[in-house]
């Protein structure tokens, strides 16, 4: 019920977004027109309105593509709307916007050609979609507020437990603005004041038995042995939702779903990936630059290539085994940094910062880092990403996965020439494997497009820690 009611809260500020982005654009044109140009003759409306009618479909992409509008547990409440998000959701539009400018030529619809887009137009916009975007929130926030009071809006819950996980739990809920909570009872060792009154499992159960609640919320661990399956059968009879707080199952980080399978009830528990429409979006990101990336550095890489060949004996590329995403093998490509045969003698060992087996130029080429070049080609074979966790070796990921907690869950997501835990030092055997762990899953956990962006800048002007 109340992931519903987030869902389709939503929903609905998307569309309200696209609606006051839009009258930003109106509001720009006719401040120009009005104010700024009395004129109109300079500023042909066709012209404009084709501009965005072209530009909006792409601008309501960009924004989801970016997080603006990525799933949270709550929808925001007043104190944290921020302005700074609105700032951002403003400059991605108006870059949208200035970029279908240049594939869209402004011309009259009889090919007379019109004058160039207004830039007084765009900064207004940016300025009044700022604004708008901020007042939109609040706005949907108010009328979620409202409905709260609504007869049908309350929902009654019954509580079994009395652990921090509900208190915390029902401070969550509490704060839904688009969710009126009304505990109507509780069972469990003690009654606080902020819980409900104390009830025994046979009278809350027995609440829900009479259909005077709408909600169950359950710690397993504060419940009696059999009591758990007396709950479910009830709810389920009633037709009443029932959530359960993850004490049941506190050794797994795996995401719990429910389908059935043959006509027989199954729950799972599954890998917390990217949703289809993000990995869509992802790879295309990928694709398009990994492409541009290639042809811009060809010629850079046909050097890169001929002086590795020119200074040591052997082969300009080396390849090696790295495992990607679901644990598949693939071939990642480099530019040979090492004299060949390094591990003839040592057998498969982790590189090491100033590494004895490195080449003078393989020295240069990993501090800075233009060993990686080759591995766009793993991005565009769909291989790799741009972004990711790096990818590691088969023969060390059998150790990692009994040594550090969580360590398969990277492999949720492609492996990437960069990522959240490089840009922060964290690459290579002298560095810690479990926070750079850490710093892979916030990044799985918090994927936007943006947050891919953000990371290449970073990498570009930043750079990150030299390692093997």
């Amino acid at each position: 019920m109340f992931s519903r009611r987030t869902q389709s809260a939503r929903v609905a500020l998307f569309f309200l977004d696209q609606s006051v982005l839009a009258v930003a654009f109106a509001m720009a044109y006719v401040l120009k027109v009005g104010w700024v140009l009395p004129d109109p003759d300079t500023l042909i409306p066709e012209v404009y309105i084709r501009l965005y009618l072209v530009a909006a479909p792409f601008i309501a992409l960009a924004l989801s593509a970016m997080g603006f509008y990525r799933s949270r547990d709550e929808l925001p409440s007043p104190q944290r709307v921020r302005k700074r998000e609105m700032v951002r959701g403003a400059l991605i539009a108006t870059g949208v916007l200035i970029l279908v400018g240049f594939l869209v030529p402004p011309a009259t619809s009889a090919g007379r050609a019109a004058p160039s887009y207004s830039r007084l137009i765009i900064l207004m916009y940016t300025a009044l979609g700022t604004g708008l975007l901020w007042i939109s929130r609040l706005t949907m926030i108010a009328v979620a507020g409202g409905l709260k009071d609504a007869p049908d809006w309350t929902t009654r819950v019954v509580v079994f437990g009395d652990s921090p996980r509900l208190h915390r739990l029902l401070g969550a809920l509490g704060r839904m603005v688009h969710a009126n909570l009304e505990v109507v009872g509780a069972s469990a060792e003690s009654a606080p004041d902020d819980l409900g009154p104390l009830l025994s499992p046979g009278e809350a159960i027995a609440l829900i038995d009479q259909g005077q609640v709408d909600h169950v919320l359950v710690d397993p661990d504060d419940l009696p042995a059999g009591r758990l399956d007396e709950v479910l059968a009830v709810a389920d009879r009633e037709g009443i939702s029932v959530h359960i707080t993850s004490a049941m199952f506190p050794a797994t980080h795996l995401v719990p779903t429910w389908e059935k399978l043959g006509g027989v009830p199954v729950m799972g528990f599954v890998s917390n990936e990217l949703a289809l429409g993000e990995r869509i979006v992802k790879r295309v990101f990928d694709m398009t630059l990994s492409l541009m990336g290639l042809m811009l550095f060809s010629v850079p890489m046909v050097l890169i290539g001929a002086v590795i060949r020119i200074e040591s004996k052997g082969p300009a590329f080396f390849v090696q085994d790295r495992v990607g995403s679901r644990g598949a093998i693939f071939p990642m490509f480099k530019f040979r940094t090492m004299r060949t045969n390094a591990e003839a003698d040592t057998g498969p060992v982790m590189a090491v910062e100033n590494d004895a087996r490195c080449t003078r130029l393989g020295r240069l080429l990993r501090r800075w880092n233009l060993d990686e070049l080759p591995q766009l080609i793993n991005v565009l074979m769909g291989q790799m990403s741009l972004v990711g966790p790096r990818p590691e070796r088969p023969e060390f990921v059998g150790d990692f996965k009994r040594s550090i907690p969580r360590y398969a869950h990277k492999h949720w997501v492609k492996p990437g020439i960069t990522g959240w835990a490089q840009i922060h030092g964290l690459r290579g055997s002298d560095t810690s494997l479990a926070e750079r762990i850490e710093h892979d899953l916030y990044y799985i956990e918090h994927w936007s497009l943006g947050f891919d962006i953000r990371i290449l800048m970073r990498t570009v002007f930043d750079g990150y820690a030299n390692a093997g």
